[in-house]
């Protein structure tokens, strides 16, 4: 790959790696491209490691995706010593990589909730009647939703009183022991069998 020259350029192991870790860090969203090119000045020349920051995240989502890529043949003009360095970065956080394809993949028939932040407030009355009191919850949800070129994030606020959020509560319980025991179902079928 012409594109990653930019290594052997690179004599210290550890300085490898770390830009090794830049470019899954970049994949996987951890680091933007801003972020990552306050990082270039580190390095060197900052146009040489942006390209090869993008092209070895293009490459580690490909070989996760099991796109028939292989380190050898994309990698030529890089030592042994190196494509082995590069394989084992991946090897260490391929989990993570692949939890972040899989999110986006899913992301893109239906919103996943990436995050959430609440707040509750006491208010103490309104335009209504002056001594009604109530506690209000405000729940933020920050949702990723994956498009054909890129992820974008929305935000879906819920405001609800005591009850709603004891009622919405009750509703995520029963949601995720349903879904634990649909996972023990399926892997009890899968011993059976």
């Amino acid at each position: 790959m012409k594109d990653c020259e930019f290594l052997l350029n690179i004599d210290n192991k550890e300085i490898l790696i770390e830009i090794l870790n830049h470019s899954i860090d970049f994949l996987i969203g951890n680091r933007n491209e801003q972020k990552t090119m306050h990082l270039c000045y580190k390095y060197g020349c900052p146009d040489d490691f942006m390209v090869t920051i993008r092209a070895l995240a293009r490459f580690y989502k490909n070989i996760c995706c099991d796109a028939g890529v292989d380190i050898k043949s994309e990698f030529l003009n890089l030592t042994p010593e190196l494509q082995k360095i590069i394989e084992t970065v991946l090897d260490t956080r391929r989990t993570e990589v692949t939890r972040h394809l899989i999110r986006q993949l899913n992301a893109q028939d239906n919103p996943l909730v990436e995050s959430f932040n609440w707040d509750t407030r006491l208010i103490m009355g309104d335009s209504s009647y002056a001594h009604n009191y109530r506690l209000l919850t405000t729940l933020t949800l920050r949702l990723l939703i994956s498009g054909n070129r890129e992820d974008k994030h929305r935000f879906l606020h819920l405001q609800m009183d005591g009850k709603k959020l004891d009622g919405f509560i009750e509703a995520i319980d029963d949601a995720l022991k349903h879904v634990g025991t649909n996972t023990r179902e399926c892997k009890n079928e899968h011993y059976d069998s």
